[in-house]
């Protein structure tokens, strides 16, 4: 069986694509010997790229910001090159795009995080757009959902990272069950697994460490996170250190208290040694499509604190490997740490479960999971 893998790399790294997710699916597809892979690149016009983003290009708070990437436009130019890039590549039974960006020629399956009519659906539920930079306006979104349903119609499958995503794509009535797949996702960030006798130390130190990692800090919460340390803090009294990494530069107007540490955007090394210190991970996303940075924290033994919707309750059970907050009072997330922090419960669970989290969530798992269902298809 011969599989195409059609993806639009980052044009200076194509491991940074998309926090290395499509880089370690490939390079598992092709390790797996279940199929022989094409790579089938996508390539668009830097030039009209450019354009489209310019023309989408609005004021933001951190300055001049394109949301071209949900429109329409960027849909077209996108599925063009998409065609384009497959009647070049060589023959294939099946193609896997990375993300939805149009139908094809070939049988195709799309693997996805979420869906972009899973906006609408905040929207509808919240009366406000989701806490996401690059989302355009409603009707453009609306006129975008239309065309990703419309390309559902066309899909051999489609392969989701989690149940919240399957849910939403079967609801929409335009693919039947039988073809919507929970395929999950891999762990990018592999931390070596604590023993026993180092959970026990770390129950002991009297400093606690909250780590929080997103590049897109509003939207993951971190302004609340920040908040909430500090009333952890006011109410017990305890040593509680922050580590925040991700953004470029510090995201509030006042400049980081003494007890936060903020690395900027660190690399995979350095976030590795961060979560073999951690106490706690806390990403109380106000929009998240999946949350592979959870899966990377209870991989490696540290609880989580998230946020009861989208795709977390699938992966953080409160009071076992972590806590789920529902809104964004600070009092509230303050209280969930301080449940999770030092409880050895907690701590002791999340590392019984962590060796068989670290099996189910491997990019190798992952991959055997799509040969199969491409594979039965055919």
């Amino acid at each position: 069986m011969r599989l195409g893998f059609a993806c639009q790399w980052d044009r200076r790294d194509r491991k940074r694509t998309w926090s290395h997710t499509p880089y370690h699916l490939l390079e598992a597809l092709t390790a797996s010997g279940g199929a022989s892979m094409v790579d089938i690149p996508i390539e668009l016009s830097r030039a009209a790229e450019m354009l489209v983003k310019l023309w989408y290009a609005r004021p933001h708070p951190t300055g001049l910001l394109s949301v071209a990437s949900w429109t329409p436009a960027m849909y077209r130019m996108r599925h063009r090159a998409l065609q384009n890039a497959v009647a070049a590549a060589q023959p294939c039974d099946a193609v896997i795009t990375i993300g939805e960006n149009g139908p094809i020629s070939r049988p195709q399956y799309v693997y996805q995080d979420q869906s972009v009519g899973q906006f609408i659906e905040y929207y509808e539920r919240h009366g406000v757009m989701a806490d996401v930079r690059d989302v355009p306006s409603l009707d453009l979104l609306r006129r975008r959902t239309e065309i990703e349903r419309a390309t559902y119609r066309t899909l051999r499958g489609v392969l989701t990272m989690s149940h919240w995503n399957a849910r939403h794509v079967i609801a929409t009535g335009e693919i039947s069950a039988d073809r919507v797949h929970v395929v999950g996702a891999g762990i990018n960030v592999a931390s070596q697994l604590p023993t026993e006798d180092d959970v026990s130390r770390r129950l002991e130190k009297p400093l606690r460490r909250v780590v929080f990692i997103g590049r897109h800090f509003h939207r993951k919460g971190g302004d609340l996170v920040v908040e909430g340390v500090h009333r952890a803090r006011q109410l017990s009294g305890q040593d509680i250190r922050l580590v925040v990494a991700g953004p470029t530069s510090w995201p509030l107007k006042e400049p980081p208290a003494s007890w936060i540490e903020f690395l900027g955007d660190a690399s995979l090394e350095h976030l590795q040694r961060e979560l073999c210190n951690a106490d706690v991970v806390a990403l109380p996303s106000r929009f998240e499509a999946y949350g592979i940075a959870v899966l990377e924290a209870l991989a490696a033994a540290v609880p989580v604190i998230g946020r009861n919707d989208f795709a977390m309750p699938e992966m953080i059970k409160p009071g076992q490997t972590g806590e789920l907050v529902a809104s964004d009072e600070p009092t509230e997330f303050a209280e969930a740490l301080l449940r999770v922090l030092g409880n050895e419960h907690i701590a002791r669970e999340t590392l019984r479960r962590a060796p068989l989290l670290r099996q189910l969530h491997s990019w190798s798992a992952v991959a055997r999971s799509i040969n199969e269902i491409i594979r039965n298809a055919q």
